[in-house]
């Protein structure tokens, strides 16, 4: 071979290892907001996936959210601000239904293709998440519907572990130096979401998957009625679905159809809707039809998320009694109230407390 031509090769393989090093690192310091000693900047739509995420990054990462908890998350308005957020995010954390369209002007304004859609620093936190109330058509005449289905996640249980391994995977994709870091917090986290859903005697006995998966089915509760150590499973049973006992079971009237995933989780019934259809303010004809169902079933408890008008509501319960429980959707919407796990034990609380 001629002398030149070996040389040229040599040149040019030298040139493509250099050129796939560079790119590499560009590529890390793309998605590691600069370089690798430096914590993720990860935004996030709703306090709830902010508070998961905190938990899995650890010190990895600086964790923001835009909505704040006490606000409609359907309706935020497009601050410069945010926007500003967003064009320094390493990742975007959203639910990835319908729930959140004023982000689309935000994204739009922030001009970080990093964090659109199907680039690695975005995270759809309903991915795998088992849906519910999906429609296949839907026309305005029917309200603000949402067609993926029930977007309000976070306030199921059960999800939160869905949401936080698609947390974890967004993680490693733009820091896999970390990934056994975010793999052993994510695993924490879900048992930890186990322990406090069914108690740690259950979860030692039969796993937390076990138990979520029969819990998801609605058929934990016949399960826990097989005899064990001279007594019931049952008796064995603890954490959120021991003290929330006292109301599964009941059929309650809710404002909007943010509490599915809640309502599911803890067996209580949903009969009726302050809004006549989602999103539709309600007229005095569906209120006096909510009041005579109210008096004629004789329902004892209406829930409502702190950021709905109370007027209504406060109406209702003047002329049949029903007791009105205000609850907040997200985390950091009441004092004290901080975390996910807070804010279950806030609503079990005040529903307890609404019945005795």
């Amino acid at each position: 071979m001629n002398k030149g031509i070996l040389i040229l090769t040599a040149v040019l393989l030298f040139q493509g290892i250099h050129f796939s090093v560079t790119a590499q690192q560009r590529a890390q310091v793309r998605y590691r907001g600069g370089g690798s000693d430096r914590p993720l900047n990860i935004i996030c739509s709703f306090s709830d996936f902010a508070t998961i995420t905190e938990y899995i990054a650890g010190n990895r990462a600086q964790v923001s959210y835009i909505a704040s908890g006490e606000r409609d998350p359907h309706f935020v308005p497009p601050k410069p601000s945010y926007a500003v957020m967003l064009s320094r995010a390493d990742m975007w954390i959203a639910t990835g239904m319908d729930l959140e369209m004023w982000s689309a002007t935000l994204l739009d304004k922030a001009h970080n293709p990093r964090i659109m859609d199907g680039e690695p620093g975005f995270v759809a936190a309903a991915q795998g998440v088992n849906v519910v109330e999906k429609v296949e058509f839907a026309s305005r005449s029917e309200g603000d519907i949402h067609l993926m289905g029930n977007p309000h996640i976070t306030t199921g249980p059960l999800n939160w572990k869905v949401i936080a391994q698609n947390i974890t995977i967004g993680l490693i994709k733009v820091d896999p130096a970390n990934a056994a870091l975010y793999q052993k917090n994510r695993d924490a986290f879900i048992d930890r979401v186990d322990r406090a859903l069914f108690g740690n005697r259950l979860v030692d006995l039969f796993g937390g998957p076990t138990l979520s998966k029969m819990l998801e089915n609605q058929t934990l509760f016949t399960f826990l009625e097989r005899p064990y150590e001279g007594g019931k499973l049952s008796d064995q049973l603890g954490g959120w679905l021991k003290k929330a006992m006292p109301f599964r079971g009941m059929r309650i009237v809710t404002y909007h159809k943010n509490w599915s995933y809640f309502t599911n989780t803890f067996g209580l019934e949903v009969i009726g809707y302050i809004e006549p259809k989602p999103g539709i303010p309600p007229s005095a004809k569906h209120v006096q039809t909510m009041i005579d169902m109210i008096k004629t079933q004789n329902i004892k408890v209406m829930m409502i998320a702190t950021y709905f008008e109370k007027k209504t509501a406060q109406m209702i319960e003047a002329k049949t009694g029903i007791r009105a429980v205000y609850l907040p959707l997200h985390v950091n919407a009441v004092p004290g109230v901080d975390d996910n796990f807070k804010l279950i034990d806030y609503l079990i609380d005040q529903i307890n407390a609404s019945i005795i």
